[in-house]
C-alpha cells in the first residue's frame, strides 16, 4: 500500500468538509482551514483510519501541531 499523503489528507478534508478549493501545506494546521471543526475533525480521523487501516482518532490528531506532522504520523501508524 503505498504511503498517506498530504494530498490523500487534502482529498479527505475536501470530501468531509464540502469545500473543493481547500488547498493544504504541511505547515498548516487545522485551524488554518475554514470547516475544520471538532465534528469535522473528528470524521476526518474516522476517514483516515479507513482509508490507511492507521488506528487514528481524534485526540491523536489533536497531537499533531502541523498537517505534515499528522501525515507523517499516520505512515508511522500504518499496518505492515
Amino acid at each position: 500500500m503505498p504511503a498517506f499523503t498530504l494530498a490523500d489528507l487534502q482529498a479527505i478534508a475536501r470530501e468531509v468538509i464540502g469545500d473543493r478549493e481547500i488547498a493544504l501545506a504541511p505547515e498548516m494546521e487545522a485551524a488554518d482551514v475554514p470547516g475544520w471543526d471538532s465534528l469535522n475533525h473528528t470524521l476526518i480521523s474516522v476517514e483516515i483510519e479507513a482509508a490507511t487501516g492507521a488506528p487514528v482518532d481524534a485526540e491523536m490528531l489533536a497531537e499533531c501541531p502541523t498537517f505534515g506532522d499528522l501525515v507523517a504520523l499516520v505512515n508511522l501508524h500504518r499496518p505492515g
